[in-house]
């Protein structure tokens, strides 16, 4: 891992993404029998050590640390330490929302900011309120994946979207992967989204996911079109949606429906997958 570490920090990188992690402060973790690797067992300062990997990366304009399990401790160390000088060219930011607290008052460049799942709450909202005050209208692609059961978020859905009202891009991910069979389908988050962008007078785009182990279940991605409708009527220059079941909608004039435009289905969305394709043949002649 040193060595690896090593590496990185040698690296003059535009993007990075970390999607792994290893916590020292975390307050659970598993092994299996004959582990025995001291290097996983490092219990220095990861709030510093992701700062000296920013440092060294003086043009990184993508960052993502798609690890949740970041624990509070390491958040408030590289909070405590992080400074505008380490971020300079900073446009992009995937994390949790505890940890996207450190650079939020900092990183004066960002302009996409994605927080994975968290539990919402008043002293977090209270908290990114704060920290995003300096950058909150410089934001202009808004990602956030939430879980179904989230009740206070919910309730709460319009407050957490305006800590960033020049949002022109919007992703909202439901976690909806459990079990129970009672859970609402798609159409009911999708509307609880809908009804709260009017925070977004420049909102422009709209998608939302949901994730679900049920995907057999019939119309259970399936969304309303009034739903379309009050979105575009609360954001007049909504221009495109994109539904749970990946659909793109546009808005063409209708002056005989609520705001004047009629959502117009253009199609599926196309999903990129990268194949691991095998190396060409050697030219003939070459020496193997």
């Amino acid at each position: 891992m040193a060595k690896f570490r090593e590496a990185i920090f040698k690296l003059k990188l535009v993007r990075l993404q970390v999607p792994n992690i290893h916590d020292p402060h975390t307050e659970y973790g598993c092994s299996w029998p004959g582990e025995s690797d001291s290097e996983d067992e490092w219990d220095g300062d990861l709030g510093d050590e992701i700062r000296r990997l920013l440092q060294a990366q003086s043009q990184l304009e993508e960052f993502k640390l798609s690890d949740s399990s970041i624990t509070y401790k390491t958040a408030t160390s590289l909070q405590a330490s992080l400074k505008a000088s380490d971020v300079l060219n900073l446009k992009s930011l995937q994390a949790s929302p505890v940890v996207a607290k450190a650079f939020l008052p900092v990183a004066a460049r960002l302009e996409s900011l994605n927080l994975t799942i968290s539990n919402w709450g008043d002293r977090l909202l209270s908290e990114m309120e704060s920290k995003s005050a300096a950058i909150k209208l410089s934001i202009r692609r808004f990602t956030i994946r939430v879980w179904y059961s989230d009740e206070w978020l919910w309730n709460n859905l319009a407050k957490v979207f305006a800590l960033f009202p020049k949002t022109e891009e919007l992703s909202v991910t439901i976690n909806s992967l459990t079990t129970a069979t009672d859970v609402e389908p798609a159409k009911y988050f999708f509307e609880k989204v809908g009804d709260n962008v009017y925070v977004f007078p420049s909102l422009r785009r709209i998608e939302v996911r949901f994730e679900t182990l049920h995907r057999e279940t019939p119309k259970i991605f399936e969304v309303e079109i009034g739903s379309m409708l009050r979105a575009r009527a609360a954001c007049p220059m909504l221009e495109t949606v994109v539904d749970p079941e990946k659909r793109l909608w546009t808005f063409r004039p209708d002056h005989g429906m609520l705001g004047g435009c009629a959502p117009h289905l253009l199609g599926l969305l196309m999903t990129d997958h990268l194949v691991q394709e095998n190396d060409l043949p050697a030219p003939e002649g070459s020496v193997s």
